[in-house]
């Protein structure tokens, strides 16, 4: 099928790539429907797209790679809607936000994008741990900076 997106034009997509957020994502619970898609020329950033509404895509990270120790607590609740038994069988993702001042980037730790990616559902949900921030601030972007 094609979509139309906001960074990367039309795109020919597969039906079975359609990750399912039953709830959308908070502040935007009527899209239901998105696709991961890679950013060109990084293997770190990839963009939350929504198949329904072209404007609408997030910058997300696998926070892991900046945040070692990232362990989010999620509700049992939660995790069995995505039908999940455990965070570890899930795909984790955290959504970034990019001011025009690329030096104060923030990840929202707090509310991560949690993936069940064989059923291909999606939610983003509120992780228990009170030591995570909506916006926790970043270094992205310094790595491009050194090797120019």
């Amino acid at each position: 099928m094609k979509i139309e997106t906001k960074f990367f034009g039309e795109m020919e997509i597969e039906e079975d790539k359609i990750i399912n957020f039953k709830n959308g994502i908070i502040g935007f619970e009527n899209l239901k429907r998105f696709i991961l898609i890679d950013h060109p020329g990084s293997d770190i950033i990839k963009w939350l797209q929504s198949v329904e509404e072209k404007s609408f895509a997030l910058p997300v990270i696998d926070p892991v790679n900046f945040f070692p120790d990232y362990d989010p607590v999620i509700s049992e609740g939660d995790l069995k809607n995505l039908n999940l038994n455990s965070i570890e069988d899930a795909v984790v993702l955290s959504i970034l936000t990019v001011p025009s001042d690329v030096n104060r980037t923030t990840v929202n730790l707090k509310a991560p994008v949690v993936l069940n990616p064989l059923e291909r559902l999606g939610a983003q949900l509120i992780a228990e741990n009170p030591e995570y921030q909506i916006k926790q601030p970043i270094k992205i972007f310094e790595e491009k900076e050194k090797e120019n």
